[in-house]
């Protein structure tokens, strides 16, 4: 098994074998391109920032991943112990996985990776649907049960200033558990949201205050005011306050 001491140990031979005495700050980031500079690696760690998963749960996150390369992935990940998997299958049978510390300090290089696309390349640019898709979802899992006004709620979401007819999205938790997606609730939401997709995106991300998007009229709820007030309270850890 190859740890990440082990690997950048033989990294750092190599450079120096191959171009001399190379900068740090060279050695350091082509370290970290060849350990995680794959497509996936770097999103199974993103949806591992929210908690453990089951890898059918990561499956479904991650739908343009094969399971065999989700597998392979996982498999690295666990080698460079930047995964730990627990034996113990969950309820669905499925092994479970979750972040090392060594994992979870990738946390503030994602964030401020997902700040440069934010502000230097628009969201959702390629395929509306699903990029609000996996916002809703990611703000699903961001969810904090114990600060909603009650256990089972359904928020709707009604996105403007798209092209054609206007996209709802909606998150629900009940007993514990919660989902989200595209489409209309099958319920009528207890609190419904009005918005733009790069505001929702900008909000989750931090780049706006909610309050202030409320008073420029860039968010609007339909339901108890309280719980418009308090709604950017309700997720964690990216939604602004």
């Amino acid at each position: 098994m190859t740890t990440i001491a082990e690997q950048f140990t033989r990294e750092q031979d190599d450079l120096a074998k191959t171009a001399g005495r190379p900068s740090a700050d060279y050695w350091s980031i082509s370290q970290g391109l060849r350990l995680l500079g794959d497509r996936w690696s770097l999103l199974i760690v993103r949806e591992l920032l929210c908690g453990e998963m089951g890898f059918n749960d990561m499956s479904r996150a991650l739908p343009d991943l094969s399971r065999t390369l989700l597998s392979q992935r996982l498999k690295r990940l666990v080698q460079l112990e930047l995964v730990v998997r627990n034996d113990e299958t969950g309820p669905r049978g499925s092994r479970r996985y979750r972040l090392t510390p060594v994992g979870y300090a990738l946390r503030q290089t994602l964030e401020s990776l997902g700040l440069w696309a934010s502000h230097w390349h628009a969201p959702f640019e390629n395929d509306l649907r699903t990029g609000l898709g996996t916002l809703l979802e990611h703000m699903g899992r961001g969810l904090v049960t114990d600060s909603l006004p009650r256990k089972s709620i359904v928020l709707g979401f009604e996105f403007d200033n798209v092209r054609g007819a206007p996209l709802h999205g909606w998150i629900c938790t009940e007993n514990s558990k919660t989902t989200a997606s595209i489409g209309r609730a099958e319920r009528v939401p207890d609190l419904q949201v009005h918005v733009a997709p790069r505001v929702l995106y900008d909000l989750w991300w931090g780049l706006r205050r909610c309050e202030e998007a409320r008073q420029l009229g860039s968010i609007g709820f339909v339901g108890p005011q309280e719980w418009a007030a308090d709604f950017s309270g309700w997720f964690a850890p990216r939604a602004a306050s």
